[in-house]
């Protein structure tokens, strides 16, 4: 099923829907660092994130290894 195209008012609304999140957002943005004075958002640098993998959980924990996998006396 094709849609009708849209009229030119429907789509000069459409933009306006689109647009205007778009630019409240940055604006806001803006604001906090021009006015309010915040810092501007980094991406961290490699030698910040290099800690981080002590924080992260194993996909596959050691105990698990160690486990017997027969499946029908678990259930006992």
């Amino acid at each position: 099923m094709a849609k009708a195209p849209l009229t030119p008012q429907a789509k000069r609304l459409q933009t306006i829907m689109v647009t205007v999140p778009i630019i409240g957002a940055v604006s806001y943005v803006l604001y906090e660092r021009l006015v309010q004075g915040k810092p501007r958002r980094m991406l961290p640098s490699r030698d910040d994130t290099e800690h981080l993998h002590d924080k992260l959980v194993p996909i596959k924990p050691e105990d698990f290894d160690s486990k017997p996998s027969s499946g029908s006396d678990s259930h006992q």
